[in-house]
């Protein structure tokens, strides 16, 4: 598996986010108010064309950050422990988020 890579905390804050990948995990840390907040989801399309799986909230501190590596590291053990989706599923998957945006639209 890929190394996760974060920021240091100063970045967070800062106000800045992050979006990375490890493998087929992706995420999404924003930080708001004390709070960092990281959404999850499986690759390889990007967040608007994905689902989001989970979503977790830790301290804005060294400690929280730390949690949340440690959140990433299990989320991305889990997902990247999947069998693989052929192209076929895959497509298929992001064309049926797609079908429920456009519903939801209206």
């Amino acid at each position: 598996m890929e190394e996760l890579f974060l920021p240091v905390l100063s970045h967070f804050q800062n106000g800045n986010g992050w979006i990375a990948s490890a493998d087929r995990l992706r995420y999404q840390v924003t930080p708001e108010e004390e709070k960092l907040t990281v959404q999850v989801w499986q690759g390889p399309w990007c967040y608007a064309l994905s689902r989001v799986e989970d979503t977790a909230e830790f301290p804005l501190s060294e400690g929280g950050l730390a949690a949340l590596r440690a959140w990433l590291e299990q989320r991305a053990e889990e997902m990247n422990g999947r069998p693989r989706e052929s192209l076929a599923e895959t497509i298929a998957r992001r064309d049926a988020l797609l079908r429920e945006q456009a519903e939801q639209e209206g």
